[in-house]
């Protein structure tokens, strides 16, 4: 994987995606934080947000009414479309947004620990998942929660990360092909299903739309997955509990909430 040439941006893509942003999806973003953090007071709490993307979510803790939000991404493109939302907001001083990587052990260490960390379909692209992930782990405060979503592993692997290669070896010509023959398949299904097929751009449960969603699935490298058992494995090693967990079918990210030992050095 390290050698996978990679010419697609997340930053760019959530750039994109920011032009049609309303409130009502900033909304879901918070029902999406009670949902899955609600024995959580936020007003106390201090938040990190690994891989903040369009920073939608970094934004939905804030309104919240966390103490601070420390929000960082690896692509500069994503950085900007954090801090254009930040700057909406207000450009509030206890919400610091910058580049940095989950993989630089020493900006990591900087960062100090965390009531809430969270990183949503970040970790497994990075080119180093398992260090990605223990490096998260670290960042959490004792009797903190960490928040991560991985996508699923499968049999479907090897070829999901093929066609990955291949959009982005592709020319912008072939990846324009490469995204409306998905796009169309997702149009034929819905005509199977009596639905309008021209209807198929429709926003998704994590504030984006089909169509940035489909970039952001072909574009994705570097690419790993885990199953639930090798994640509850690697947290139990490190005596974190288990709270919450959604399990995906391959193609899709399993959801995690674990909370932090309150007294061990972690």
């Amino acid at each position: 994987m390290p050698n996978d040439k990679v010419t697609f941006s997340f930053g760019k893509n959530w750039i994109s995606y920011l032009d049609t942003v309303a409130d009502d999806e900033v909304q879901r973003a918070e029902d999406d934080i009670k949902l899955w953090l609600d024995n959580l007071d936020f007003g106390d709490g201090t938040v990190l947000d690994i891989g903040s993307g369009s920073g939608i979510h970094s934004l939905a803790f804030h309104r919240l009414g966390s103490k601070s939000v420390h929000s960082f991404d690896y692509d500069e493109h994503s950085v900007s479309a954090t801090r254009t939302l930040w700057q909406r907001a207000g450009s509030p001083s206890n919400w610091v947004v910058e580049h940095g990587s989950i993989l630089d052990g020493d900006y990591c260490a900087s960062l100090g620990k965390f009531d809430v960390v969270y990183s949503w379909g970040v970790l497994h692209h990075t080119g180093k998942m398992w260090e990605a992930v223990a490096n998260a782990f670290g960042l959490v405060a004792p009797g903190g929660h960490i928040w991560i979503s991985l996508y699923k592993k499968g049999p479907r692997y090897s070829r999901d990360l093929e066609l990955k290669r291949k959009y982005n070896k592709s020319s912008r010509f072939g990846k324009r092909l490469m995204e409306w023959k998905r796009i169309g398949r997702f149009m034929l299904s819905r005509a199977r299903h009596l639905q309008n097929p021209f209807a198929w751009n429709k926003k998704l449960g994590r504030g984006m739309n089909v169509y940035h969603d489909v970039i952001d699935w072909l574009g994705g490298l570097p690419y790993e997955t885990a199953t639930e058992d090798e994640v509850l494995t690697f947290a139990r090693k490190r005596e974190f509990t288990l709270e919450r967990v959604k399990a995906s079918p391959e193609g899709g990210c399993s959801v995690y909430v674990f909370s932090a030992p309150d007294n061990a050095a972690i």
